[in-house]
């Protein structure tokens, strides 16, 4: 009986201590001192879980950490990127202990250097509540990837809507950017695309290049028509068919079109669905 006691004494008591513990977020902690922060980018990655946290509680009291969604940490040498916390993770560190935690980042700053491992870095500021609004969907969601740093490249570089597109999830890309649209006041893009991103140490983590442009059409035929959907260059030349001269019937179509521009020169082309040399629809997209 005395065996047990003691054995249940033990397992409840984490949980005491939890109960009693002082709930902050990261920056109030900061603030008012509660805590000391120091942080390190142990990967040389930007994106998922790259950056541990050590923060030494100050006080006599447990607390219980949280980081604040958009919580901005900036890099203690120059040229390299800012990081974007998306997590949200909680830490209980005990009075005058010093506790770790991993946290979810994205880069902050698309022409900044990419971190070089063990790159420290210190906390700068807590992001603006639209840019929070579009953390919440990317924590909610598990977007940490490469449609979540999109996103906030939009918020942190003025990058265009329709780069927060996968075509592997497309109704979800379509939701992510109308929260986008609502939040921001941002037209809403008529063609997606896909750019080519680096996590090299010390290179631009975002290379502004369009490796594909998606883009939709969809017509209603009253009669049957024999029709072309290709990429045109400024010239009329087609740079790239869909189908050509292809029979369709009364009834109504969907064409999805997948535009390699990754070896085509930069300009603008032109999405054209046709029947012979008459344009039915078009659509305008920029390779850069």
């Amino acid at each position: 009986m005395k065996q047990l006691l003691c054995m249940f004494s033990f397992v409840f008591l984490p949980g005491i201590l939890l109960a009693g513990n002082k709930k902050m977020d990261l920056s109030e902690a900061l603030k008012n001192n509660t805590i000391k922060l120091e942080a390190i980018n142990f990967k040389g990655l930007y994106q998922g879980k790259t950056t541990r946290l050590s923060i030494t509680n100050n006080t006599k009291s447990a607390v219980e950490i949280k980081v604040d969604l958009g919580t901005i940490l900036k890099p203690e040498e120059p040229g390299y990127q800012p990081m974007v916390l998306a997590g949200e993770e909680i830490l209980v560190v005990l009075p005058h202990a010093t506790g770790q935690m991993e946290v979810q980042t994205f880069c902050g700053d698309a022409p900044g250097s990419c971190p070089k491992t063990d790159l420290h870095y210190s906390f700068s500021h807590v992001a603006n509540d639209t840019f929070v609004k579009v953390l919440q969907f990317i924590n909610t969601n598990k977007l940490f990837d490469y449609l979540g740093q999109d996103a906030v490249w939009v918020m942190t570089n003025g990058h265009n809507l329709n780069s927060v597109y996968d075509p592997e999830r497309v109704e979800l890309s379509k939701k992510f950017i109308e929260l986008i649209v609502a939040v921001t006041g941002r037209p809403r893009p008529e063609y997606y695309t896909s750019n080519a991103t680096a996590q090299v140490p010390n290179e631009p983590a975002y290379v502004p290049k369009v490796l594909k442009i998606y883009a939709q059409f969809e017509i209603i035929l009253q009669a049957p028509k024999t029709m072309t959907l290709g990429i045109f260059d400024q010239e009329g030349n087609m740079a790239q068919p869909v189908f050509e001269n292809k029979e369709f019937g009364i009834s109504g179509h969907r064409f999805d079109v997948e535009f390699e521009a990754s070896n085509v020169p930069a300009g603008k082309y032109y999405i054209r669905l046709k029947e012979g040399e008459t344009v039915l629809q078009e659509k305008m997209v920029v390779v850069e």
